[in-house]
Order: structure tokens, then sequence, then C-alpha cells
């Protein structure tokens, strides 16, 4: 992250009306809490013959979770060392088959090694262990480029879902990605937690458990594993990338559609983003509220998707969202920039900007990033805390500190939202 990207010195790119964001937003809430009924659901776990893992025993026990409490078909599949390609493709394709239709889910579970790749990778390989051949100094066993595995897997009729608990977990979705939902342990070139008790299949079998079948989507899950993960700052960060254009995957029994009602709480985590818009920005939150209102589904409080601040200029809007509504708005559109993940609302909104004096030599937050971790006094209303300022100078008016919020990756720090008048 720069203080001076290529884009700050590039023209200003067109934004989106503010309606088709308003509209994008009741979209991305639908496919995340709306719950569709699937007459069957079933589910394949599989792993490494020579997995270093032990995988096995956990993976064994969400299959238990899905099969005694959600009442779900489960299966399992040990990848063999001699033609591996082969007989997981010739498995995983014929479990598809036997179970496909328009109203059947199939959930695929993968527990084990994966090679650490980028976003832009071009393939993606699992493997059972990481042995060396003393030899060659290569790693031993055969491994699995899982995007041939794939291929076919969705073209059989029925929804489909990945859940993956590896390394670079986050690879089964590449850049450019269009296939079926997909949860990740960690992200793209990242390493997953190896140890069992903290471990990204440890946390869902433990919400799965809390939900106790209540039908909930593959979105909300995520966020409650996110904000687990977020709370607690241990195992690595899950990944959840969503199917384009459609509804988040149902996980429970649901008899007839339902949405899942529920309102923030105001300390709950949530994501600030930027978007950029054309044509008439907010000017209050009472406007905002309104629009929210005759747009947002019944069931869902109209604050969960709050206005932290517009500006004229470049048609800026600052949100926070929910987790769940944040993953699924569509990820790659240049309208929307991620910011943060916080735990508050703007703590500045109730006073408005607040003008800092600036005296030689400048303060300390005006270094190379305005985006500055702070330690002490957790941030109020106000700045007192922040610094001590008594003159103002000839520079005085020209900073503005327009926003500030609790940051949730280390207590007592937070981030504040600075624009410099040019």
């Amino acid at each position: 992250m720069s203080l001076h990207p290529l884009a700050a010195y590039q023209a200003p790119q067109p934004g989106k009306v503010t309606q088709q964001f308003v509209s994008e937003v009741r979209d991305s809430i639908n496919n995340a809490i709306q719950c569709t009924p699937y007459r069957e659901t079933h589910v394949i776990a599989f792993h490494w013959e020579n997995d270093d893992l032990n995988v096995v025993p956990l993976e064994q026990e969400l299959l238990d979770v899905f099969k005694n409490i959600y009442h779900f078909h489960t299966t399992s599949f040990t990848i063999p060392l001699v033609d591996s390609w082969y007989k997981l493709v010739t498995r995983l394709g014929e479990w598809s088959r036997q179970h496909q239709g328009p109203d059947i889910l199939r959930i695929f579970v993968y527990s084990g090694h994966a090679h650490v790749s980028g976003l832009e990778a071009t393939s993606w390989r699992l493997r059972g262990n990481l042995k060396v051949d003393p030899n060659t100094g290569r790693l031993a066993d055969p491994d699995i480029n899982w995007w041939t595995v794939r291929d076919g897997l969705e073209s059989i009729p029925g929804e489909s879902c990945y859940i993956f608990d590896c390394c670079s977990a986050a690879s089964g979705a590449l850049s450019q990605y269009n296939g079926a939902e997909f949860m990740a342990a960690c992200p793209w070139d990242q390493t997953a937690t190896a140890i069992l008790d903290i471990s990204f299949t440890r946390i869902l079998i433990d919400t799965l458990r809390a939900l106790n079948d209540q039908p909930q989507t593959l979105a909300t899950i995520y966020s409650r594993m996110f904000r687990f993960a977020q709370e607690t700052h241990i195992g690595a960060c899950p990944v959840h990338v969503p199917k384009i254009g459609s509804r988040s995957v149902t996980i429970g029994r649901s008899l007839a559609t339902q949405r899942v009602s529920r309102s923030m709480n105001q300390n709950s985590y949530r994501v600030l983003i930027s978007v950029r818009v054309r044509g008439d920005v907010p000017q209050d939150r009472a406007q905002w509220t309104a629009w929210l209102a005759r747009n947002i589904p019944h069931g869902i409080l109209s604050t969960d998707v709050a206005l932290e601040g517009s500006f004229h200029g470049s048609g800026t809007m600052l949100v926070t969202v929910p987790v769940e509504i944040w993953t699924m708005l569509p990820r790659d559109d240049p309208a929307y920039t991620f910011i943060a993940h916080v735990s508050t609302h703007n703590l500045l909104q109730l006073t408005g900007a607040t003008t800092l004096p600036i005296r030689s030599p400048p303060p300390f937050w005006l270094g190379k990033h305005t985006r500055k971790k702070l330690t002490g006094k957790k941030m109020g209303s106000g700045l007192s805390g922040l610094c001590s300022l008594n003159k103002p100078y000839q520079l005085d008016g020209i900073v503005q500190v327009t926003g500030s919020f609790h940051e949730i990756y280390e207590n007592g720090k937070g981030l504040l939202m600075i624009y410099v008048i040019l």
C-alpha cells in the first residue's frame, strides 16, 4: 500500500451512479443471506495416502458433523500414490454423476499439503507430504494439479462448492476465477495453520456445531469464522470466493426459501471500503438511510451498510459493510477499493471533519504513510490523547482528519483518514 500510487497521477476514472451501487449492495445482501433449499446434500472429503499431517481424525469429525447433525450424505476418498491424478479424477467424477440434479448440492473437502502459489499462477498442485529425495533434492512423492481435476466437475448438473484446508488454499480460485463457491483456509501465498486444535477445519467444525443445523449460507458461515480468527489472532485468515452472480450455497436442511434476519452489533467487525460514484453523492446520513430503506431487503437493518463519509470532486464515498456482504460484492470492480477491517463506525462522524494545525517540524503522522498505527489511548469522538497542538501556524486548516476507526488487528490501535488541501 503506497501513499503515492500511480492512480494518484492518472485522470479520474468514471464511477458508478449511486443507484447502481445501492442495487449491487441489495444483490449482495440477497446472495449472502437468502437460503436456497436442496433436496439432497452430499459431501466427499479426500486426503493423501502418504498424509503426514494426521488430517484423518479431524476430517472424519467434520464428516460426522455433516452426517449426524446436518443429515448430509458423506463419504471419503484416499488419494493413492500410484496413478494419483487418474484415480482422483475418476472417483470425483463418478461420485458427482451419482449425485446430480438441479436441487442437489455437492461439497468437496480437501485436507493436506499444497504448493504455495500466487494469485496469477497457472497451476496449483496438491500433495501428501513434503519428503525430499536425498539423491535429487526434489520432493519425492507425486502431486496433482487441482485445476486439471476440477475442469469437468462443475459441468455435471447440480450445485457445487469447495472447502480446502491446506497452504495457499485460495489458489483453488486464481485470478479470473469463474467457478463454484470456494472457502479456503488461508490466502493465495500464505501458510495454513498446522496446529490441529486451532486449524481451519477445527474452527469450521465448532462453527457448524454451534449452528446446530440452522440453515445458513456459506458466506454467513465464513463471516463467523473470519470474525473468530480476527478476535483470537490465532490461525490464518480464511478466504471466501463466491460464484459470480449466484447466491451463496446453503449449509443446513431448508424446507422453504428463507432469509437469515440479522442486525449488526456496532462493535462487530466490518469492512471499510471506498466507492467511486458519479452524480449525486449523499449529503448526510438521513439521505443515505432513506435510499437504503427503499432498496435493502426486509429483515436487514439499513444501518448494517453505513455511510462513513462522502466527498465531492472525485465522487468518493466511504462505506462500512458486514463481512458477508463485502465478500459478495463484485471483486474486480475498479469502483470499489478495500481500505481496512474495522470494529467501529467513524468515530469522528458526530463532530465532523477536525482541522489539525501544522507546526514545524511536522507531526509524527505526516510521515511516509497517512495510514499509521496509533498506540496508547484509544480514539474517541475527538482527538484528545493523540497529540498536543496549541498554536495555529500559517498552514492551519490545510490538513483535515475526516474519520477515525478502531482497526481489528491489534488492541489499542487505530486508523486515521486524512486528506490534504492542495
